[in-house]
């Protein structure tokens, strides 16, 4: 069977061209372009900002008209993370999709139905004359994965509608009422470089095999982080090798938890044995405490040829190399606070996301998330606070706010409703940790009453992404009786 052969073949057919189009955070003109363009060939009314935001306007189907008009919002970009051994260039080339029993994968790569399914959901709702709705006012944001600049942009005279409903949760029978608060921290420690000693030998360390996830919604599902276990290793080869650390790295996006770290390492040469064991020993513990997430766990190393040309290899100094362990230890990791009023939602929590050595500065990039902005400013402090003891630089960028919960919402009661009509049972109503642009736009558009849907979606932000088919066409049918009630 072909994608497009699915059901609902509007859906499949547009979520198969756009999966054709490169659409990487700040890599959105061409999406942008394509969506726009579907729906002025349509005949609505389209507005596509500097920033390549789209919002497009659908008039009310008849007997609709004197109803008050409806949000429908998705983003445009997607998380772009593959396997090590996968050959992608998320630039230009298409997703490569397939179907697997009742889901929709990419090989080797993210799928993009975060937030795709919002796109082609509301693609396809565009071209249904048969559809039953009030007014409507579809958003569709840029750079929603990297730090919200495209909801933070919008223009808030462009919208009339008092009631929105955000297409970009990931888990079928939950409306989310409620999103936690985030920043980006650009924790930058100086370092001082020295040639690398005689009478040592180079490696490159490596913990790989790792689950990943989205650092907001798989936060608490006990998922190891790579660059964590790094420095948990190097920290055990210190402390019973003369260890040198000349780079690390791993991690590739900020949201996403980091599946592979590495470092290139020097020691005595007469310390081979001790390594391998230290190694092993790692190796055995982190096994034992991931048994049941990171089946995939793997710490390796390999002996690397030095260069033969006159420029030396550099190494850490031992300072520099202490703080960098310290730090790979100590900024805050994975959940740091369960919630009062929804005990099984994560209050607070942060992900060191992604490490890079560059010139003479290794920067530590990590994403702090709170229920609340206090819970923020706490992890906020301790970052400080560290970054103090280590002579490290520390900068937030990129605030998004908290989107409070509102349990009295009189479109929540609809929605609910809806669901236990088509359900035959009640949906959870919750909160969720990951961040959602419903908080931007509820600043934006004081007294907005908002709910978020969507379909059964799995492992985003990493290469196991994955869409039910029979998901996708449950809430797809939900989200047409919704509006028709509306």
């Amino acid at each position: 069977m072909k994608i497009s052969d699915l059901q609902p073949t509007r859906f499949f057919t547009h979520f198969e061209a756009l999966s054709q189009i490169p659409r990487g955070s700040g890599n959105e003109q061409a999406a942008s372009d394509f969506v726009a363009q579907f729906a002025r060939d349509l005949g609505c009314k389209v507005v596509q900002d500097a920033l390549m935001n789209v919002i497009v306007y659908k008039p009310a189907s008849p007997g609709y008209e004197d109803k008050p008009a409806v949000i429908l919002q998705g983003h445009l970009d997607m998380v772009c993370e593959k396997n090590a051994d996968t050959v992608h260039d998320f630039e230009k080339d298409p997703l490569d999709l397939y179907l697997n029993g009742d889901h929709l994968k990419a090989r080797g790569t993210t799928l993009g139905a975060d937030n795709g399914t919002a796109i082609a959901l509301c693609m396809a709702l565009l071209e249904d004359k048969a559809a039953r709705h009030p007014a409507l006012e579809m958003i569709f944001t840029v750079e929603e994965e990297t730090g919200m600049a495209g909801a933070e942009g919008l223009d808030a005279a462009l919208f009339s509608a008092t009631r929105m409903l955000n297409l970009d949760s990931s888990d079928e029978g939950i409306i989310t009422i409620g999103c936690a608060a985030g920043v980006t921290v650009e924790y930058e420690l100086p370092i001082t470089r020295e040639d690398a000693p005689q009478g040592y030998n180079a490696y490159t360390l490596a913990v790989k095999g790792l689950h990943g996830g989205h650092s907001g919604g798989d936060i608490n599902k006990g998922r190891a982080n790579a660059l964590v276990l790094l420095g948990c290793v190097l920290a055990a080869l210190d402390k019973g090798c003369d260890l040198r650390v000349s780079n690390v790295a791993g991690g590739m996006k900020l949201n996403a938890i980091p599946r592979e770290a590495t470092a290139k390492i020097f020691l005595l040469a007469d310390q081979t044995d001790k390594m391998a064991a230290c190694i092993a020993e790692c190796q055995r513990a982190f096994a034992e405490m991931y048994k049941a997430t990171e089946p995939g766990l793997a710490i390796t190393y390999e002996a690397f040829v030095l260069p033969a040309d006159p420029l030396p290899m550099t190494v850490l100094s031992k300072d520099t190399s202490d703080k960098l362990i310290a730090s790979l230890l100590l900024l805050p990791n994975g959940v740091q606070a369960m919630g009062q009023d929804m005990p099984d939602v994560v209050a607070a929590s942060c992900n060191v996301g992604v490490v890079k050595t560059d010139g003479d500065a290794i920067i530590i990039e990590c994403f702090p998330r709170g229920a609340t902005a206090d819970y923020l400013k706490g992890m906020e402090q301790q970052i400080r606070t560290l970054a103090e003891r280590t002579g490290a630089s520390t900068r937030f960028i990129q605030r998004s706010p908290a989107w409070a919960f509102d349990t009295s919402s009189a479109l929540l009661k609809t929605a609910v409703a809806v669901f236990e009509a088509q359900y035959g049972h009640a949906p959870k109503v919750t909160a969720v940790h990951a961040g959602l642009e419903c908080g931007i736009l509820a600043e934006k558009l004081p007294g907005l009453d908002i709910i978020s849907v969507g379909p059964q979606t799995d492992d985003l932000h990493t290469p196991d992404e994955r869409l039910s088919i029979s998901s996708l066409q449950r809430v797809s049918e939900y989200l047409s009786n919704l509006l028709a009630a509306l």
